[in-house]
């Protein structure tokens, strides 16, 4: 299905959720919802003036998220959230991947939606999932891509984090989105324009379609198809006066 379209049934969804929050008085929640859903979902509680939101996805700076709604405007806590981490472990010398994950889940019968961010590291990987399917995933997955696991609860602690970046330097006329985006994926300065305009390109989770907005340190940045970084700093200027940036890339 098309970006579009799921989108638009990601808003159908939440006019739903809002109209039941009034009648229910209690949180309703959404998800778990990608990048773009997220853009969109924010821009039209902007848009009607609706402040009673918050986006969680089990744990601080998921990229996936459920989208909670409140009518009364308060903050909705962790534990309102409707998911759960599960945590799979397996013998360390094995190198599992995201995607071997997801094809068991998928397997199945899950729908993508109804799964989060998959944090894979050393012998351990985190899956947030919606709460509902907590035991029947933990009773039905014992082996992933021919690997033994045991499954259980996650529990809270650390979450497995493997190096899964690469920390590099540019240099660029200006800090404008364009410039940034053109240096880092080596893509031509029209092809980056046209990347932005098209909306293909976010900024900390919004679609940014401005060529020549300023980034900031600590903007995330993600380009649909070519991957996402992190621009961690500004480091001065070179003897031509070129500004010199810290990136954090994603592998």
């Amino acid at each position: 299905m098309r970006t579009e379209d799921n989108n638009g049934l990601v808003i159908a969804r939440l006019t739903d959720a809002m109209e039941a929050c009034k009648k229910r008085n209690y949180p309703c929640f959404i998800g778990f919802l990608n990048e773009s859903e997220i853009s969109s979902a924010v821009k039209y509680l902007i848009r009607e003036h609706f402040s009673g939101y918050r986006l969680f996805g089990g744990y601080e700076n998921s990229e996936r998220c459920m989208l909670g709604i409140s009518s009364n405007s308060e903050y909705i806590e962790d534990y309102y959230y409707p998911l759960c981490g599960i945590s799979f472990r397996y013998k360390k010398e094995y190198k599992l991947g995201h995607r071997d994950f997801l094809g068991s889940l998928m397997s199945l019968g899950i729908k993508r939606e109804a799964v989060g961010d998959i944090l894979t590291g050393e012998g351990e990987t985190v899956i947030f999932v919606k709460r509902e399917l907590r035991d029947y995933i933990i009773t039905q997955i014992s082996k992933i891509g021919g690997v033994g696991v045991s499954a259980q609860e996650w529990n809270g602690g650390c979450l497995p984090r493997k190096c899964d970046f690469e920390n590099l330097v540019f240099t660029v006329s200006s800090a404008r989105l364009d410039n940034i985006v053109s240096a880092v994926l080596s893509l031509g300065r029209e092809k980056s324009a046209e990347q932005i305009r098209q909306g293909r390109v976010f900024v900390n989770s919004a679609e940014a379609v401005n060529v020549s907005r300023i980034l900031k340190e600590g903007d995330k940045i993600s380009v649909r198809g070519y991957g996402k970084f992190l621009l961690k700093g500004f480091s001065g200027l070179t003897k031509k006066g070129r500004l010199k940036i810290n990136i954090k890339k994603y592998k």
